[in-house]
């Protein structure tokens, strides 16, 4: 059965693929068949003690054994540094011993940001205009800003980086992740919207990008003031 993964340039892959999201507060792990789910879990344990039990869980659930799965799914980030470093750390030692069993070959790698794929599942009941954001470096925020006319493709848009108190104004969606160093505006919303419920989110044209292994997210890098003192030799 094909995965019906729309991303440029790519043709479909073969599922069940493994989906992975330790970006957030909860971890999620599911395992997609086509554009269902045929298991899907989520946990607000930490992801070193989450993953690997929850992969197991889902296995187990799905009724699938291990060399059933096709291709890794990985939610890159912004979000928890420690969570995506994981998930990755996972997905590349899974590689490794993919490539043992198969004349070097590993199943493919597919990642999307946290933050478009926040803004496609939002879209699945919110009208936009609308915005999604996360934490970022401190005083900073990753903002996801979603138009009118991004409706029929909210993953079309790119994340950027804004100073504490210039998130746009509109409707906010706040993707709470591990590192709550400074607390949202009081206007700002949790999204509520269920990724268990709307898998076809996943399925949004550009959200779903192939690579060679999980990579986290980095975003930009930070500006630093430049020293203006005396230097002393």
């Amino acid at each position: 059965m094909a995965l019906k993964v729309f991303s440029s340039g790519s043709t479909p892959e073969l599922s069940p693929a493994l989906f992975f999201d330790a970006s957030g507060t909860r971890v999620r792990i599911g395992i997609l068949n086509d554009e269902f789910w045929a298991a899907y879990r989520e946990s607000e344990s930490q992801a070193l003690a989450a993953i690997f039990g929850e992969v197991e869980a889902v296995l187990d659930s799905a009724k699938i054994t291990w060399p059933e799965i096709q291709s890794y799914l990985y939610v890159e980030g912004p979000g928890s540094v420690l969570g995506l470093r994981i998930a990755a750390m996972a997905i590349r030692a899974w590689q490794v011993e993919d490539a043992k069993v198969a004349n070097g070959a590993s199943r493919p790698v597919f990642s999307c940001n946290s933050l478009q794929l926040a803004a496609a599942l939002a879209s699945t009941e919110i009208k936009p205009p609308f915005a999604v954001f996360t934490e970022a470096r401190h005083g900073h925020w990753h903002v996801l800003e979603i138009a009118p006319t991004d409706l029929a493709n909210p993953c079309s848009q790119k994340a950027r980086e804004v100073g504490e108190n210039d998130l746009p104004g509109g409707p906010l969606y706040h993707i709470q992740s591990r590192k709550a160093w400074h607390k949202p505006p009081a206007r700002a919303q949790a999204l509520a919207v269920s990724l268990e419920k709307h898998p076809e989110a996943l399925r949004h044209r550009e959200l779903l990008r192939r690579g060679t292994t999980a990579t986290p997210y980095t975003g930009t890098s930070p500006e630093y003031k430049k020293w203006a003192g005396a230097t002393k030799v």
